[in-house]
């Protein structure tokens, strides 16, 4: 049985959401490891985008993860 179930709107946007700030975070933290390396001076942004992107990341994929599961509960 191959059913097709289309992903809603709100589902995609903070999937795709999510990633992009993950990977601006993982962008900034390796930024920051060169930076540490050169001896060059950290910018405080870049340093709370590291820090705090990821986890904004994770709870965001957690809320589209609730999301699918009450879909899924749904149909």
């Amino acid at each position: 049985m191959n059913t097709t179930v289309k992903t809603p709107a709100v589902q995609r946007f903070l999937t795709l959401f999510a990633g992009g700030i993950a990977i601006i975070s993982l962008a900034a933290l390796a930024v920051i490891l060169v930076q540490y390396a050169m001896s060059v001076a950290l910018s405080p942004q870049l340093l709370a985008v590291g820090l705090y992107g990821l986890p904004v990341a994770f709870i965001l994929l957690m809320v589209v993860l609730a999301l699918n599961f009450r879909e899924r509960r749904r149909s």
